[in-house]
């Protein structure tokens, strides 16, 4: 006995085989998107910490050329006004940072305006020591000289 012809071709794929394949691609997707955010993140960190060292760079070379700290004694924000000199816009033209000024601040890659702060420590014989510090507000970190 001979059996009827099916209207159905025999190399189509059946819905479960499609399922199978949608979710095996749907997975390795995620785990190489998980992989990219982390990516990104470390991205960040690093440029965070290359921009920190640029502006430690350009306190001290201010520092070294003008014999003085133009930053305020206190914690502060790396704004425009406040790092005016070390971006040439005070009275010395010279340049000591040329940093990405975002609606008026420095900023971290997060979108957060570095803070900086500056610790003056007497030692005995009457010299004035001053060491400072900058921080990531938004990672808990500082670099200190």
């Amino acid at each position: 006995m001979e059996h009827p012809k099916s209207d159905r071709s025999t190399n189509a794929f059946t819905l479960i085989e499609m399922m199978v394949v949608t979710g095996m691609l749907a997975i390795l997707m995620g785990v190489a998107f998980s992989g990219i955010g982390q990516a990104r993140n470390q991205a960040r960190v690093a440029k965070a910490n290359t921009e920190v060292r640029e502006l430690v760079n350009a306190i001290l070379s201010y520092e070294a050329a003008n014999e003085e700290l133009d930053v305020a004694p206190t914690g502060t924000e790396a704004t425009e006004g406040n790092i005016q000199n070390l971006l040439g816009l005070g009275g010395s033209k010279t340049v000591y940072l040329n940093a990405p000024m975002v609606r008026g601040a420095f900023r971290d890659p997060w979108g957060t305006p570095y803070k900086y702060r500056v610790v003056e420590a007497r030692v005995d014989d009457d010299r004035t020591t001053v060491s400072a510090s900058v921080t990531f507000p938004n990672r808990q970190r500082e670099v200190r000289w």
